[in-house]
């Protein structure tokens, strides 16, 4: 891979763009300086120090510019002026490391956590080269930030959204290359011979690829497989859905939509339409030829809880067939539970030991693994039509405090005896025991 990128610089780049584009160039290596309050005693400035560097290939811009500034950045809060300090460095005939300087006054610096310094490279009115952003916090003392690293930024041409299991991505492309967004990663990726479809891969990491294969894809990243990737609210294939009192069932796979109502015998396949599309779910239409037979299902993007076996579904079915209203639940349960790593925070009503970590990840080969609370475990599970099955759990044999055991004992124990799972009005996950004991554990 020839690089990976917070994907939080992709959205600082375009705030940074316009606050750098509005104000004019300050001269080169001059910080802004703030006015000195009235009175005869003169402020004393922070000082921020720090040296660029970047590993350019090509020339850059003759009007190119470092921009190095310093921000309120508390989420969800905005003040009247968030840039505190900014220094504008041209760097046409500089060699780098590029030193810089930025002076604040010490009084603005109040809140934890809620200032941050950004660094780019301005190419005109883009930003061509990010660094990661770094966290200040009050002090009255120098800080010397030691050496920054730009990395590329690169805008994708165009890009779409695609689901997979739980996670979404983000997928685009600049020439050849693909770039695609993970959580809070970004991957450029080149393309690679392939017998259908298009596929790419990381440079130097075969383990993480994207195939494109018509409106979906798979996807690979660093050897764990996600499930199939579709745009939001399409149906990934095959699509199974059902309901009861009257049992009927669905299967649309290969163009084609397959229907059963077993109390009347009936049952016919058909080619069948879709009528609309988009991303909150799909409306389909089919028919047999000859037949009066006529059948609209409508997919939702919704968890739909079975009426029998409380197994949770991914989508709400509704369905008329020669005019009479049915409802049901579709999709692969699996897609609600994959492509997600989940973190525990209740055992059982007791919540769990702070600053301890215990996860769930399933994988898309039917294992189960995390963090315990100190090792590292692994089990196999299974869906079935009416129960979430896990397997004997193997662990690492790591020791850590009593307290640190116990609860790992305790989670292991009930995540063997684990029966269901649904998920609670905060969204969060909730896996249920025969005996009714839970966990509880929060995407992330």
């Amino acid at each position: 891979m020839r690089y990976l990128l917070s994907a939080m610089l992709m959205s600082v780049s375009l705030s940074m763009l316009t606050g750098c584009s509005d104000d004019s160039p300050a001269p080169a290596q001059t910080p802004p300086v703030d006015a000195s309050p009235a009175g005869d005693e003169q402020t004393q400035m922070l000082r921020i120090t720090g040296d660029l560097t970047y590993q350019a290939r090509t020339a850059l811009q003759p009007e190119s510019q470092a921009v190095i500034e310093l921000r309120y950045a508390a989420p969800g809060e905005t003040e009247p002026e968030s840039v505190l300090a900014r220094q504008r460095i041209d760097l046409i005939g500089r060699n780098v490391p590029v030193h810089f300087v930025l002076e604040v006054d010490p009084e603005q610096l109040q809140r934890a956590d809620a200032y941050q310094l950004r660094a780019m490279i301005m190419e005109g009115e883009r930003a061509t080269w990010l660094a990661e952003p770094v966290e200040i916090g009050p002090t009255a003392e120098e800080i010397n930030l030691g050496e920054l690293v730009l990395l590329p930024h690169r805008e994708a041409a165009f890009s779409s959204i695609l689901s997979c299991g739980q996670a979404q991505i983000s997928v685009g492309y600049e020439g050849d290359d693909l770039i695609l967004e993970v959580a809070d990663d970004e991957y450029i990726l080149l393309p690679v011979e392939t017998h259908a479809g298009a596929r790419f891969e990381a440079e130097g990491d075969p383990a993480t690829r994207f195939w494109s294969r018509g409106n979906s894809a798979l996807l690979t990243l660093q050897g764990k497989a996600y499930p199939e990737c579709v745009p939001p609210g399409a149906l990934p294939k095959p699509f199974l859905a059902s309901g009861n009192e009257p049992a009927w069932h669905v299967r649309l796979e290969n163009g084609e939509l397959t229907w059963q109502r077993p109390d009347q015998d009936q049952e016919f396949t058909a080619p069948y339409q879709i009528i609309d599309d988009n991303s909150e779910g799909v409306t389909i239409e089919a028919g047999q030829e000859g037949s009066d037979h006529g059948l609209r299902l409508t997919a939702h993007r919704s968890i739909c809880y079975d009426s029998m076996t409380a197994m949770p579904y991914p989508r709400e079915v509704s369905l008329t067939v020669d005019g009479e209203a049915l409802q049901g639940c579709g999709g692969d349960p699996a897609r609600l539970l994959q492509g997600a790593e989940w973190v525990v925070e209740d055992i059982n009503g007791g919540g769990i030991i702070d600053g301890s970590r215990v996860e769930l990840a399933f994988l898309h080969n039917d294992r189960l693994a995390g963090q315990a609370s100190c090792n590292n475990y692994s089990a196999e599970y299974e869906l079935t039509t009416e129960a979430l099955v896990v397997g004997d759990v193997i662990s690492t044999k790591k020791a850590c405090p009593p307290a640190l055991m116990e609860q790992e004992h305790r989670f292991l124990d009930m995540l063997q005896r684990v029966q269901q799972f649904r998920f609670n009005e905060q969204d969060a996950l909730v896996l249920l025991t025969a005996e009714g004991e839970s966990l509880t554990a929060r995407m992330r």
